[in-house]
């Protein structure tokens, strides 16, 4: 009983956006706003775009197995090597059950300032079909603590070989 007080207690701390549009626009011709980022991930948008070849295990959070994307902007930055990456640079997640075949949800980050800094980037992280109680918001408090303490400037997972 006492350990799910406390699951509350964190899932309250650390929960999901208050929904509040960021007003940011385009990016590329990415829509940043919530609304935008749903429509992206469920139209596909991303699909054609550099991907791990199969879900695999998650490292840390996002559930059992992910697969990554990366868009082009991010992928030529990440080739060279940068510190930071450019406005522009979106990464999506896709999160499946735990055999790897059902596709839960999405997690995307997108690139929305030049510079360094969790106020760089807008994160998402929502669960399908509904996509009704998300992750989002510029800097996010519950995303942005894993993604700086990994990778370069708040992307964690490498492009693949």
């Amino acid at each position: 009983m006492r350990l799910s007080a406390i699951a509350v207690v964190l899932l309250a701390a650390c929960g999901p956006s208050s929904s509040v549009d960021e007003g940011l626009g385009l990016v590329g011709d990415l829509d940043t706003s919530e609304a935008g980022i749903i429509a992206f991930v469920r139209d596909g948008r991303y699909t054609s775009w550099l991907a791990e070849p199969a879900p695999r295990d998650s490292v840390r959070s996002h559930g059992p197995r992910v697969r990554v994307f990366f868009n082009d902007v991010l992928a030529e930055s990440l080739r060279a090597g940068n510190r930071t990456h450019p406005l522009g640079s979106v990464t999506v997640k896709e999160l499946y059950d735990s055999e790897g075949r059902t596709l839960r949800g999405h997690a995307l980050d997108v690139k929305i300032a030049e510079g360094a800094g969790k106020d760089t980037w807008i994160f998402f992280e929502g669960l399908g079909p509904d996509y009704d109680d998300n992750y989002y918001g510029r800097g996010h408090s519950t995303c942005h603590g894993c993604h700086a303490s990994n990778g370069r400037d708040y992307v964690a997972t490498p492009l693949p070989e």
